[in-house]
């Protein structure tokens, strides 16, 4: 029985050129990973030229998978392959290529332009057994992957004909975070040049070490275009007390008045700063309609998030165009509250929090990072933005769609007492407010919302 072939097909509204770019850029193979799937670039050289290498570690549980590939078949504008140095399968080979379509082609009359087509032959482990017994899984879940990795690419190409006319060099802080991860990694599949404030001394020249508690920082790079400030500890990383809330507090305000100070310092700054904000700002508003003219709310979080923006005062000095992205709860498997719920609906414990009618100000990653992309290319956009659906949403009405997707039960409700008991203020604060939050700001500057629909967005994350 010989090896098993894996075919994957797809047009796209490109020249092939464009779309064979897209992936050698630095950014593809991190836009490229199914976020269901926890996997780990160990190492990478190469790009994808024949001799390149990479080095992956797979994790299921407490169980880390090492899967070395190697490329070869380099063809410019053409094809690339990898193929499997060592790891999981007894054999595995990826080609790619990427074919225009013919001038008489009738897909030319709906704008595409070429074809991708990825071809994989693989074998299984534990012989015959192996290929009998996982042939059915392994296919379902390279559908479930190539599904994920035509419409990110779709997409992509198209942010890069209607943001990429101009290659841009940008400076993020938080680039290891998830948000920060994610915009990098869109930043340089689009062909932009990206720099990362980093707390660790490091030799690599797209690494600037900063460290806002002491106030140090190496020399910004020239001719910044622009600066995405991402930093902040995660709110929910554990119970809050006295200590957490000033950890929270103390994360945002002085790194953002740090860099605010450092941007009004320097000779040549950026022509637009975009700093992270909350949508915590607005506290527990009901069903009353949120608006960046909405006034600030009452609680921890909403005074964390004004203070957090009154910190950056210091960068409207440099003449910079400044703009606060308030960003709701982030749908993404990574973290968020898509991936700490994910187990609880896959287990088919989910339900709405109480009553569930309290409002979920949700928006996909992948509309964070563009959305974020957006601000940076925008001459217009400036104060706070709403960085949000357009839907909006009942916690209710995201706990049906998630289990909907699943296919799962939603017959469990979660008592608010029940959380207050776990997770004290904290719960108060993030999980039971209702704020009904619209993104009138961003909207009206003319950004095209990716995910609009909550049950497409959760599918596109899960390869569903």
């Amino acid at each position: 029985m010989g090896n098993l072939v894996f075919e994957a097909k797809c047009q796209f509204k490109a020249p092939a050129a464009d779309v064979f770019a897209w992936h050698e850029a630095p950014g593809a193979f991190a836009r490229l990973s199914p976020p269901w799937v926890d996997v780990r670039l160990v190492e990478h050289s190469g790009g994808i030229q024949d001799g390149a290498r990479v080095v992956l570690q797979i994790n299921q549980g407490p169980v880390g998978i090492p899967w070395v590939l190697g490329h070869k078949d380099y063809v410019k504008d053409e094809q690339f392959c990898d193929y499997q140095i060592a790891g999981p399968f007894q054999y595995w080979q990826h080609v790619h290529r990427i074919v225009p379509l013919a001038a008489d082609d009738a897909a030319r009359e709906q704008g595409f332009q070429c074809l991708l087509h990825d071809r994989i032959e693989f074998s299984p482990p534990l012989g015959l057994a192996g290929k009998i017994g996982g042939a059915l899984y392994v296919k379902g879940e390279l559908k479930r992957l190539f599904r994920y990795r035509h419409a990110l690419l779709a997409r992509d190409l198209e942010l890069k004909a209607r943001y990429g006319q101009k290659k841009l060099r940008v400076l993020i802080s938080g680039s290891t975070g998830m948000i920060g991860t994610h915009l990098k990694a869109l930043l340089r599949t689009q062909g932009h040049e990206v720099y990362s404030l980093v707390r660790r001394r490091s030799s690599k020249p797209d690494e600037i070490f900063w460290d806002p508690s002491s106030e140090e920082c190496e020399a910004l790079p020239g001719g910044l275009d622009a600066i995405v400030h991402l930093c902040g500890r995660n709110v929910a990383a554990r119970r809050w007390n006295v200590e957490e809330k000033q950890l929270i507090f103390e994360s945002r305000v002085r790194s953002t008045n740090f860099l605010a100070r450092l941007v009004a310092d320097m000779k040549e700054p950026p022509a637009a700063v975009i700093f992270a904000s909350a949508v915590g700002y607005y506290g527990d508003r009901g069903s009353e309609p949120l608006t960046e003219d909405s006034s600030a709310g009452a609680g921890f979080l909403a005074d964390v998030c004004k203070s957090w923006e009154e910190s950056a005062a210091p960068a409207e000095k440099a003449g910079c165009r400044i703009a606060f992205a308030r960003i709701g709860a982030v749908l993404s498997p990574k973290d968020g509250a898509l991936g700490k719920l994910l187990p609880v609906f896959q287990a088919g414990g989910g339900g709405p929090v109480g009553d569930g009618k309290q409002y979920f100000p949700w928006v996909s990653i992948e509309d964070v990072s563009a959305g974020i992309y957006h601000a940076i290319v925008s001459k217009t956009l400036s104060g706070p933005f709403n960085l949000v659906s357009p839907q909006a949403a009942t916690n209710g009405e995201f706990a049906r769609t998630l289990a909907r997707v699943l296919r799962r039960p939603c017959l469990m409700p979660v008592k608010p007492a029940i959380l207050k008991a776990v997770y004290g203020e904290m719960a108060e604060a993030l999980i039971l407010p209702s704020q009904r939050v619209l993104p009138q700001k961003l909207q009206q500057d003319g950004y095209e919302f990716l995910d609009a629909e909550m049950g497409k967005a959760i599918k596109l994350q899960l390869g569903y």
